[in-house]
C-alpha cells in the first residue's frame, strides 16, 4: 500500500484555487489481465483512490466517483468548484476499470476506501454524493444498496446520488445487448453486445433460467415492478440525467427506445415518486451530448451541468 501527497494550484473562474491531493495505490490482486468474454481481455489496474481536498482541509461533504482518473486527464473545473465550496472529491476504483460489482468483495473494497477517507480526513459520512456516468452510475446505486446491508464501518449511505445515462435494468440490458450482437447493424454496438452479453451470462447465468439473478443484480427492474432494492433509495436524493435522442441511436447504432438507458432512468425516478421520494429527479437534456473531441454522442457526461450539480448537493446539505 502506498500513499502520496501532492500540493497543486488550479485555475478556476474564481482565480487561483489551492488544493491538496492525496492518493492510495494497492497492488493488483491476482492476474494482470481481466477476461470480459472469450477472446476479449483488458489489463488490470492497481486499485486505490485519489482524493482532492480544499487546501485548509475543512471538508463539509464529498463527491465520490468509482473509476480510475486517467493519467492524461486534466484537473478540471468540477474539482475546482467542489473544493472551493469545501467539498472533497474522491476517485476510488477496483482493479477492473469496467467493474460491474458482481461480487461483494469488490463492493466492500470500494466502501472500504470511502470509509477510510471519511475517517482519515474528517469527511462527514452523512454528506456524500455518489456520481457516475454509464456503468459507473450503476455502481453508484449498487454501492448504496450494499452499504445499507452492512453493519459497522462499511454501513455507509449517501445523502445523494447522481447518475448519467446508466444501465439499471439488466434484464432489459442483456436483451438489448444480444439484439445488438445478433443484428450487427452497427459494428460498435455489435462488439459491445458480444462482450456484455457474454460477461453477464458468465457472472449471472442464463437470462431465462437464472432470471432472478438478473433481477437481484439490477438496481431497478421494470419487469419486477421496480425490483427488490427500491426502498434503499426512498430517502436518498436521486438525480438521473439522460439525453434521449432516439433518432441518433437509430441512425448510428440501430437501437430504439428499448435499447437506450433513458428508459431505465425514467422508470427508476417514476418508481421513487410512487414511494414519495420528493428529491428524485429525471433531468432530460437536448443537444448537450458531445465527446471531448467534439463529436456528437448523447451517451456522455457532458450533458451534466457540473456546477449546478454541485449547487444542488450544497443545497441539500444546508
Amino acid at each position: 500500500m502506498r500513499f502520496a501527497l501532492l500540493f497543486v494550484v488550479l485555475f478556476s473562474a474564481a482565480g487561483l484555487v489551492a488544493q491538496v491531493s492525496e492518493s492510495r495505490i494497492d497492488p493488483i490482486p491476482g492476474d494482470s489481465l481481466i477476461v470480459l468474454a472469450p477472446g476479449i481481455e483488458i489489463p488490470a489496474v492497481n486499485p486505490g483512490y485519489v482524493l482532492w481536498l480544499p487546501e485548509d482541509r475543512s471538508v463539509t461533504g464529498m463527491v465520490v466517483f468509482t473509476r480510475p482518473r486517467r493519467a492524461n486527464e486534466p484537473t478540471d473545473d468540477f474539482i475546482s468548484y467542489a473544493t472551493e465550496n469545501d467539498l472533497a472529491v474522491l476517485y476510488a476504483h477496483t482493479h477492473n476499470r469496467l467493474e460491474f460489482l458482481f461480487d461483494d468483495a469488490a463492493m466492500d473494497m470500494l466502501l472500504g476506501y470511502i470509509a477510510e477517507v471519511c475517517r482519515l480526513y474528517d469527511v462527514p459520512r452523512d454528506q456524500l454524493l455518489y456520481c457516475g456516468m454509464s456503468l459507473e452510475g450503476t455502481r453508484a446505486l449498487k454501492l448504496a444498496i450494499r452499504g445499507a446491508e452492512l453493519n459497522g464501518e462499511l454501513h455507509i449511505g449517501p445523502q445523494a446520488i447522481a447518475i448519467c445515462d446508466a444501465p439499471l435494468d439488466f434484464v432489459r440490458f442483456h436483451r438489448e445487448a444480444t439484439s445488438a450482437r445478433d443484428r450487427s447493424i452497427s459494428e460498435v454496438a455489435a462488439n459491445e453486445g458480444r462482450w456484455v452479453s457474454a460477461h453477464l451470462e458468465e457472472k449471472l447465468g442464463d437470462p431465462v433460467e437464472d432470471r432472478e439473478a438478473y433481477v437481484d443484480y439490477s438496481p431497478y427492474c421494470h419487469a419486477a415492478y421496480g425490483g427488490p432494492h427500491l426502498t434503499v433509495f426512498k430517502d436518498i436524493a436521486v438525480r438521473a440525467y439522460t439525453e434521449p435522442d432516439v433518432l441518433w441511436w437509430m441512425e448510428t447504432r440501430g437501437k430504439d427506445y428499448y435499447g437506450m438507458n433513458a428508459v431505465d432512468a425514467a422508470g427508476l425516478i417514476n418508481e421513487l415518486h410512487y414511494l414519495d421520494n420528493e428529491s428524485a429527479e429525471l433531468i432530460l437534456t437536448e443537444d448537450k451530448g458531445y465527446l471531448p473531441d467534439g463529436s456528437r454522442h448523447p451517451h456522455s457526461w457532458s450533458i451534466v451541468d457540473e456546477e449546478e450539480l454541485i449547487d444542488w448537493f450544497l443545497y441539500l446539505s444546508e
